[in-house]
């Protein structure tokens, strides 16, 4: 029987989804995935050199009516099925070596985002990690380009990240443990609905795919290598969270992670990972923002208050302003001199540039600029 290649493209993922670089090796010889299931057993168990399991699987007709039953259940419940050569594949996971054959989508945000920030830490959040969770996300919010944030939908830092995202509009994805089939924790069903809405649910699992752990240690990576950079927010000594930036520094992702208190149980896997150089120190959102290149909106405003300034004043007050925008502070009777106009002209200017706002004064009586 004959089938469309997403059929064979699902029925590759369930043979290997286990075994991902050799699907991505196989993908990568043939032209397609229907070619795949054309190739004799022989042929199969020579190209991947095994003892015949994953070639005898190919040719087992009930894995190729398991993926078009998957195919038409997707279909009617509007979730797509990404093939790793699609262009709406993520480029970025594109290029790790363990990318999934295929990933089941739903939502409405592209994966192919200009920026990507994964942020993941542990199921049992404190105050401080939720606290410092919500800051980071906040100021993301603020960035001309806005990433998306990804993260895993479990419990603590998780579904603080999803759900402040979601807060200040930014686009988030939810990579599953599970198929789309199942959304795990169900506790937060009504979260995956709201991401739906303004993000994407995705997975590589197939339908029927149970919660295990060898599930959540295999969606951490896509996590990781769907992202621009992992921050790490609370993590004990031993946790997914350390796990997936770990996976990030292996793909030559950015790693950063927020230090806690000597002795913070939840604090304790940042800690170690900061120390041993396996992530940068995240101290605030700028400090990321910095690290990273990414130029904030505020800033941008302030440059287009400033400019919107400069054009409407008369050529004393631009004097003042570029005096000011090139000095921290500047005594009044050295502003008066670089204004090059009349003191009392100056003076006049210096006064209603201070009741608006425009200017003000340090503890040593010296012009400083409020705009810049």
């Amino acid at each position: 029987m004959e089938y469309d290649e997403t059929v064979y493209a699902c029925a590759i993922n369930r043979i290997f989804n286990y075994n991902c670089r050799d699907a991505r090796m196989l993908t990568d010889m043939v032209g397609t995935p229907g070619e795949i299931f054309a190739m004799s057993q022989r042929e199969l168990q020579e190209m991947l050199k095994d003892n015949g399991h994953y070639s005898s699987a190919v040719h087992d007709s009930r894995i190729l009516k398991a993926a078009a039953e998957e195919v038409r259940w997707a279909r009617n419940g509007g979730i797509r099925i990404i093939y790793i050569r699609d262009k709406e594949y993520p480029k970025r996971l594109r290029e790790c070596p363990d990318a999934p054959t295929v990933l089941f989508y739903k939502g409405n945000c592209s994966l192919n985002p200009s920026r990507s920030v994964a942020i993941v830490g542990t199921r049992k959040a404190t105050a401080y990690g939720t606290a410092q969770c919500r800051k980071i996300i906040e100021a993301l919010a603020c960035l001309t380009d806005r990433p998306a944030i990804i993260s895993g939908l479990a419990y603590g830092i998780d579904i603080t990240a999803h759900t402040c995202a979601l807060d200040c509009g930014i686009p988030t994805i939810a990579v599953l443990p599970t198929g789309l089939d199942t959304i795990y924790p169900p506790q937060h069903r009504r979260h995956a609905v709201r991401i739906c809405s303004n993000g994407a649910l995705v997975t590589d699992f197939p339908k029927d795919s149970t919660p295990m752990a060898i599930t959540f240690l295999r969606r951490n990576r896509i996590i990781a290598g769907m992202s621009d950079a992992v921050i790490l927010v609370e993590s004990a000594a031993k946790g997914g969270g350390l796990i997936t930036a770990r996976t990030a520094l292996s793909y030559s992702r950015e790693v950063f992670a927020i230090p806690g208190r000597i002795g913070d149980r939840y604090s304790e896997g940042c800690n170690r990972l900061i120390e041993a150089n396996g992530a940068a120190l995240l101290t605030s959102p700028e400090s990321f923002t910095s690290a990273m290149g990414w130029e904030d909106r505020r800033k941008e405003a302030a440059d287009s208050l400033f400019q919107q300034l400069f054009e409407q004043s008369d050529y004393i007050q631009r004097n003042i302003l570029l005096t000011l925008s090139a000095n921290s502070a500047v005594e009044r009777n050295s502003l008066i001199r670089e204004c090059g106009a009349d003191p009392a002209q100056v003076l006049t200017r210096l006064t209603r540039m201070e009741l608006d706002g425009i200017i003000g004064s340090d503890i040593y009586g010296r012009y400083i600029l409020k705009v810049r």
